[in-house]
């Protein structure tokens, strides 16, 4: 870890939008694929989801390229790796899709049109490139409503299920899941070089999105992430506004919003750092 890396993830904290900003982004995604290198990872290549957490070296697995930005990342859809994560996906209740229900899903290319939808906003494509290496797509049998999941032992992979039918609103669903566990490593990135919470809290919060009392790191994640979706649904909303309707976009900020601000109070948690006091009140600003 460099002095340069805290000096960036400092200035972040103080003037933390837009929250998919550039330069702390590569330099904690940079510092991460660092670690996994010294761990034995040969290239980057060679990371899959189930590397960070098998006891193997070499992994064989499929994956379909789903985008690749300017700067040369690629992300990939994941197949699923029922004999290195079978356990994994047991432990954490995930229930993932065959290869065969992939195809039906038509689950790469709609998250392909999530990603193009991600070009419209500056700087973003490039970020949640940098952050997701590996998709690895949920099955949801319940057409409204969307399963996503990451893992903080797992950096550059996240979990998504895909909606059945190919709306526009569809779209903005997925990139919405995508973008939410996206959001989560950057911010589990950042807090492994910064910390925001005291060690072994065991306080708790108010959670809207849960409607429950829930430990401050998981509110602090959830504001970070929800707030970075309100400010994506709101550039849509200004910039590219004949694509969907402004009625839904409109009310899912209102929603966001609305559960954002029932959280007033937590950036006065007695076991937040100061950095975690700083950068949570900066996400109840609007």
């Amino acid at each position: 870890m460099t002095e340069n890396l805290i000096a960036l993830a400092n200035a972040f904290i103080v003037q933390p939008f837009p929250l998919w900003e550039k330069e702390l982004t590569t330099a904690l995604v940079d510092n991460k694929w660092a670690e996994l290198k010294a761990e034995g990872l040969a290239d980057q290549a060679d990371y899959s989801t189930a590397w960070p957490i098998s006891q193997k070296k070499e992994i064989k697995f499929e994956k379909l390229a789903v985008s690749k930005s300017s700067e040369g990342d690629t992300v990939f859809l994941e197949h699923p790796q029922f004999d290195n994560l079978g356990d994994f996906y047991e432990e954490h209740g995930l229930i993932l899709c065959s290869e065969k229900e992939l195809i039906s899903t038509e689950a790469l290319q709609k998250i392909k049109s999530a990603f193009a939808l991600f070009e419209l906003v500056p700087g973003l494509h490039s970020c949640i490139s940098k952050l997701v290496r590996s998709i690895q797509v949920l099955k949801q049998d319940d057409p409204e409503t969307d399963t996503s999941y990451s893992h903080p032992k797992i950096p550059f992979s996240i979990f998504v299920s895909v909606c059945n039918d190919d709306s526009p609103t569809s779209t903005l669903r997925v990139a919405e899941s995508i973008l939410h566990e996206a959001m989560h490593l950057k911010l589990t990135l950042l807090e492994n070089v910064l910390p925001l919470i005291k060690p072994n809290s065991t306080e708790f919060f108010y959670s809207p999105w849960r409607e429950e009392e829930r430990p401050i790191r998981g509110v602090l994640h959830a504001l970070f992430v929800f707030r970075s979706i309100h400010d994506f649904f709101s550039f849509i909303e200004s910039n590219s506004p004949r694509a969907f309707s402004e009625g839904s976009l409109k009310q899912r900020q209102g929603e966001l919003k609305s559960e954002i601000m029932q959280t007033l109070g937590f950036p006065s948690s007695y076991n937040l750092f100061s950095e975690g006091r700083s950068l949570s009140t900066k996400l109840l600003q609007f």
